[in-house]
């Protein structure tokens, strides 16, 4: 069986700030490392801005080079990381680069607002210790 080696998600230059809004008014909620079926490793983050409650979801983005922003609802639901609670599917997808310059997926994710709640979160998160 052929097994791909793919990078892991480095975010070495990340402060969280879990107390209080930092200075963009981001508060971190929790984290969670985890594998896809492949392999690949991720990283959730989850947060808080205004009344808002996000996720941001990054993986390697070696061998997915031909996936789109479209595809990503589908590849989270497939591997458990979210699961929808409805049509209205508030995510944002870009191929970016982590904090050792290495190019992954970050997808943005609306989980939440005062207007309700739009996708939960599967495995559970871990809280950041300062």
């Amino acid at each position: 069986m052929l097994i791909k080696k793919f990078p892991v998600p480095c975010r070495v230059d990340y402060v969280p700030s879990p107390y209080e809004p930092d200075e963009d008014g981001v508060q971190d909620v929790g984290y969670y490392n985890g594998k896809l079926s492949d392999g690949r490793a991720y990283r959730l983050e989850c947060w808080r801005m205004d009344d808002m409650l996000m996720l941001t979801v990054m993986f390697s983005d070696r061998c997915l080079e031909g996936y789109r922003r479209e595809d990503m609802a589908l590849l989270l639901e497939l591997e458990d990381i979210i699961c929808f609670t409805g049509t209205n599917r508030k995510l944002q997808a870009t191929r970016t680069e982590d904090d050792r310059g290495q190019t992954v997926w970050a997808i943005n994710i609306m989980l939440a607002n005062k207007k309700g709640t739009y996708a939960e979160i599967v495995p559970s998160l871990n809280r950041y210790i300062m």
